[in-house]
């Protein structure tokens, strides 16, 4: 919304929040900003009724606003537009993928306004306004629709009318006039004015209320009609929005519904459920609700003498004004009312979601579930050189492991080169430990995407030093040569594994090697460096060659009692994407990214993937986790790629529920459009840890495979045949 006042938009976000069900419907209002007609009230009703107000861009500028909605809308399911809101076009267009977008305007001007190409469909809330958007939709009129404005009667309550009038000086025998709008100099309220001031010393009980906030980019506006007014004295009154607008239509004893631009719809609904006589312009869609002379009476626009008969004709007849009022109302409820306008919005909103176009079917890989052979090959600070292929037995086994893998449904997985072993003199390569890998992979068909650097190298380089890019380059040239001399299939590469969590770990926290502080940032350059050169020879020596970044997918989260502002923790949330924009030449384009190195997005998620910014990690069951198809959704939107998830998993009998809710999370997200093409088990057999050895219960399969098979995990194994199955 550009801002939240009082008006149609903000009555209907209300009571959708109020019909809605709760356990289905979730809503989230971003005013963009913040001026004199802003409500306050507005804000705490929402609040009240669960609806998130997020008031953030109040502080930014028009850029930043387009930045923090392009952040927010990935976590929408559908996107409404009200009040001709000037960021969001920008936002959307911003986006790789989008949410559908429905626009909502009161107003013929904001129909008419702006571009309409994200637009899936235009509400109006009259036929005036619905064919003010098809206008501007010729090759698909058909996607500008009327929705009514909603009423809740239970909103107008007579009670209120003694304590309200009285708060505006109204005596209980004067009959008060009023007229609803934008006090600024158009038609409606100069009108209106120049009636009063024609009735005034005739009916000296009459009484004039304007309801409105005037534009306060031209405040001369409200002086000229201040000016115009004056000689009404105290039988004029300028309202403000310090009422709610139930109480105040149901103060009045007739209202002159003469809004400019079209406004005319949401006026007549509120002032019928409050029974109120209307006098009505005769456009805009004041023709499905007034029937001359039956729910009301009509004028022409412009012409204040017409106005003036009409209001003295129902000054003069109380029972005329009491069967006008009555009849409006029970047309309002059979036509405005909340619970016959709520199910159009469902209606509506079910509608889009069905027309929206879900990703492609996967094919990439050989299936969508595929293994992950823990590979990591660094050194420990005590010294130690891990080497997990080893230890699982997989590099003796592989043949084997493939098989039962593809016995269950898997035919591809993540491997490992280890470039300790294969370059155990610089620039001397030795292929024993990787060729029979290779082999077995060709022989049992099994598709593989190739770990070059999984956090270990030589022990001869230093890994700061311009050197190391170049080694590194050198072997990942060596690496495909001999894969093209072994096997013919497409190679799949992941240079450099999740250099996010590399450069964090092992340059500013002193967890892995080379245990360094400060020095995260210079590390994730260097690495990318590292891998935007390996990528040059790996398509040098074969131009079929696919790549798979694989990053940590990442959630942190704001704390609201801490000091630091929201921006802080958003920060570090953005930060995650660093690796993949230089990687690609977003960033520091000195490195040598191009697109074409952002192939396939690899995300690695697990249950502590999410935190609070300065505390612990939470899991799904906390209020501000979000959901893993939200988080899909916010790669993909920026991003143009395909994704996988190139790990995910999780310890004991929680592996099987685990793997289920990743399986949902993907499904959803693959009807938002996002291009998924796989889930990669990580690691796919039990393992003895990085820093303790304890054997890890996290695989799909036991980590002994010296009796012809691993054992297997059978609930996990079976939810992963549900997903093969497509059940899932």
């Amino acid at each position: 919304m550009a801002r939240l006042g009082v008006g149609p938009d903000e009555a209907n976000v209300r009571l959708l929040a109020r019909q809605l069900p709760r356990d289905r419907y979730s809503i989230t209002v971003i005013p963009c900003f913040c001026d004199q007609r802003t409500s306050p009230r507005i804000h705490e009703q929402l609040a009240s009724l669960g609806v998130n107000v997020d008031t953030t861009p109040y502080d930014l500028g028009f850029e930043d606003t387009v930045d923090h909605l392009r952040r927010k809308l990935v976590q929408a399911d559908v996107v409404v537009s009200c009040q001709n809101v000037a960021d969001i076009y920008p936002a959307l267009e911003g986006m790789a993928v989008r949410p559908p977008l429905i626009e909502y305007g009161a107003r013929v001007s904001d129909a008419l306004a702006g571009p309409k190409h994200l637009t899936v469909r235009y509400v109006g809330p009259g036929n005036g306004i619905r064919a003010a958007a098809a206008s501007r939709m010729p090759d698909r009129s058909g996607d500008a629709v009327v929705i009514p404005p909603m009423v809740d009667p239970q909103e107008f309550r007579p009670e209120r009318r003694g304590p309200v009038r009285a708060a505006l000086g109204i005596a209980p025998d004067d009959l008060l006039i009023g007229w609803v709008g934008r006090p600024d100099c158009g038609a409606g309220v100069q009108d209106f004015i120049a009636a009063a001031l024609c009735i005034a010393g005739s009916v000296p009980n009459a009484r004039f209320v304007a309801v409105g906030v005037p534009d306060p980019l031209v405040p001369e506006d409200a002086q000229q009609l201040r000016l115009l007014a004056r000689p009404l004295g105290r039988q004029m009154i300028f309202a403000g929005y310090g009422w709610d607008m139930p109480d105040l239509l149901g103060a009045m004893d007739l209202l002159c519904c003469l809004p400019q631009d079209g406004e005319t719809a949401h006026v007549l609904g509120h002032a019928g459920a409050t029974a109120l006589p209307v006098i009505a312009v005769a456009d805009h869609g004041a023709d499905q609700q007034i029937a001359e002379g039956t729910t009301g009476l009509s004028v022409p626009a412009g012409d204040p003498g017409a106005l003036d008969q009409a209001i003295m004709r129902l000054l003069g007849d109380a029972p005329l004004r009491n069967r006008l009022g009555a009849a409006l109302r029970d047309h309002v409820l059979a036509r405005n009312a909340a619970r016959v306008v709520v199910p159009q919005w469902q209606a509506l909103i079910d509608r889009v979601l069905a027309e929206r176009a879900p990703a492609p079917p996967p094919a990439t890989f050989n299936s969508f579930v595929l293994g992950g052979w823990e590979s990591s090959t660094h050194r420990l600070r005590s010294g130690q050189r891990l080497d997990v292929i080893a230890s699982t037995g997989h590099d003796t086994h592989a043949a084997q492991d493939y098989r039962q893998l593809s016995g269950l449904g898997i035919g591809a997985c993540r491997d490992g080169a280890r470039w300790h072993l294969i370059e155990q003199r610089p620039r001397r390569y030795d292929f024993s430990s990787l060729t029979g890998m290779i082999e077995a992979a060709r022989d049992t068909g099994t598709q593989v995407i190739w770990d070059l650097l999984h956090y270990g190298w030589p022990d001869d380089l230093d890994i700061w030093a311009p050197a190391f890019v170049d080694r590194f380059a050198a072997y990942a040239r060596a690496v495909a040569l001999h894969h093209r001399e072994t096997t013919d299939a497409v190679p799949f590469w992941c240079p450099v594994n999740e250099i996010s969590f590399f450069s964090w770990a092992g340059g500013d926290v002193r967890y892995l090697n080379p245990f360094a502080a400060g020095r995260g940032f210079e590390l994730k350059c260097q690495l990318a460096r590292a891998s935007i050169a390996a990528m040059g020879e790996l398509r040098a020596v074969d131009p079929r060659a696919r790549f798979v970044q694989a990053e940590p997918l990442l959630a942190i989260h704001h704390d609201p009692q801490g000091d630091d502002p929201p921006s802080v923790a958003q920060g570090h949330h953005e930060a995650q994407f660093q690796a993949f924009d230089m990687i690609s030449g977003r960033i520091w384009p000195q490195l040598g990214g191009e697109p074409a190195f952002l192939d396939i997005i690899g995300v690695n998620y697990y249950w502590n993937n999410q935190w609070i910014h300065g505390g612990p990690a939470i899991d799904m069951d906390h209020p501000a986790y979000r959901p893993l198809a939200d988080l899909l959704f916010e790669v993909a939107a920026r991003y143009d790629r395909p994704l996988m998830i190139a790990e995910t998993g999780t310890e004991g009998a929680r592996r099987a529920s685990w793997f289920a809710y990743i399986r949902d999370q993907v499904d959803g997200a693959r009807r938002r459009g996002v291009r998924i093409e796989g889930v990669c088990l990580y690691p796919v057999a039990n393992h003895h840890g990085w820093d303790d050895d304890r054997l890890c219960p996290n695989g799909l399969l036991g980590q002994d495979p010296t009796s012809g098979a691993r054992s297997v995990e059978w609930p996990l194994a079976r939810e992963i045949m549900l997903r093969n199955n497509g059940l899932g």
